[in-house]
């Protein structure tokens, strides 16, 4: 990306850029915040059941986000799918109709290493596509590429910025280990990191699908007759429990953000990078990145929501330059969270007020 690119004449790039800027003086004259960016779901392609993957094996297709991922110390995305060369699993997905499974050629990591992505969720609704061989490989090709991960497996992505260690569990909706739904040993995992002086980030893949899953319901969430969990109970118990972010994603579409006490909850980022057959309607299409700064004791300190939009033919993410996912979420935020003493402007900025 060119710098006139970058500022195109819009104050979002203009202000994106003063982030990266800033965050780079700041490291170097040792500034106590710790920044993290984060984005949602990510399939880049498949090539089951036929070839559907992005020109170039996906090269570049992280390019419009570069300023704002690479500017952090922790670089998130939930990865959706597998990364994996082989047949399809006797224990993986069975076919059936709306019964997607992924399968992302594992030489294809090298975009997410280019992109500077350093740690990856794998509990989600796809991690088993293709069984334990799927597993196994997805694993074994992100810790080539020097890339962390957690799962329902119990692995814990370690950070240490300056003098704070910070440690990052992923969980899901399924039973448990690393449950949304039966959630006491994950709570349980939260107040053991935190008694290692740890701050603690959780992902956590949550939250209805389908028409109106923007907007988030008190109580037990249900798809197609599971149990998806209760994205408000589950996050506010996890900061009670010691977690200082709670970043989640599952519902396809982004959702509100919530400041309780002082800990900041992403309640969803929907997708950021999916392939062709994923559905871009309506609000699908929005694929914000957030970045967030906390300060040493994981109390949340600023941030701000850089708004893409995903296209196809070619597959690709841009700048919405019309700020809409900004504004959606604001407006999310304000209606479900009115007691929040979060800031959103029109920019992205994120404040206390």
């Amino acid at each position: 990306m060119t710098i006139s690119g970058i500022f195109s004449g819009d104050g979002i790039m203009v202000r994106g850029l003063f982030f990266c800027l800033l965050f780079l003086f700041s490291s170097a004259r040792g500034a106590e915040t710790i920044a993290i960016s984060a984005v949602g779901d990510i399939m880049m392609g498949t090539t089951y059941p036929s070839n559907a993957l992005p020109a170039n094996d996906g090269k570049g297709l992280f390019d419009p986000a570069l300023p704002w991922l690479k500017a952090a110390h922790i670089r998130f995305g939930n990865f959706e799918g597998t990364f994996f060369d082989g047949p399809p699993q006797k224990d993986g997905k069975s076919a059936g109709p709306n019964r997607f499974a992924f399968r992302t050629p594992t030489r294809m990591v090298s975009v997410l290493k280019d992109a500077g992505f350093n740690v990856m969720s794998l509990a989600n609704n796809h991690v088993k596509d293709f069984g334990a061989a799927g597993i196994k490989s997805t694993k074994e090709t992100l810790a080539k590429a020097g890339i962390q991960y957690s799962s329902k497996a119990g692995e814990v992505a370690r950070f240490k910025v300056r003098e704070t260690d910070i440690a990052l569990i992923a969980a899901d909706f399924y039973k448990a280990p690393r449950s949304i739904v039966e959630y006491a040993d994950t709570i349980s995992e939260i107040k053991n990191l935190k008694g290692n002086n740890e701050l603690v980030i959780v992902s956590a893949h949550a939250g209805r699908e389908g028409g109106g899953a923007e907007y988030i319901r008190r109580g037990m969430e249900l798809f197609l007759g599971e149990k998806r969990g209760d994205s408000i109970e589950f996050a506010h118990e996890a900061i009670d429990a010691g977690a200082d972010v709670i970043i989640m994603h599952g519902p396809h579409v982004p959702r509100g953000l919530e400041l309780y006490k002082n800990r900041i909850i992403v309640y969803s980022l929907g997708n950021f990078m999916t392939g062709k057959g994923i559905s871009l309607a309506g609000y699908a299409a929005l694929a914000p990145l957030i970045r967030i700064e906390i300060h040493p004791d994981g109390a949340f300190a600023s941030g701000q929501i850089v708004p893409f939009i995903q296209q196809r033919d070619p597959q690709r993410i841009e700048v919405d330059h019309t700020r809409r996912g900004i504004m959606f979420i604001r407006k999310l935020s304000s209606k479900e969270f009115p007691d929040s003493n979060l800031e959103i402007e029109d920019d992205g900025k994120l404040a206390i007020k």
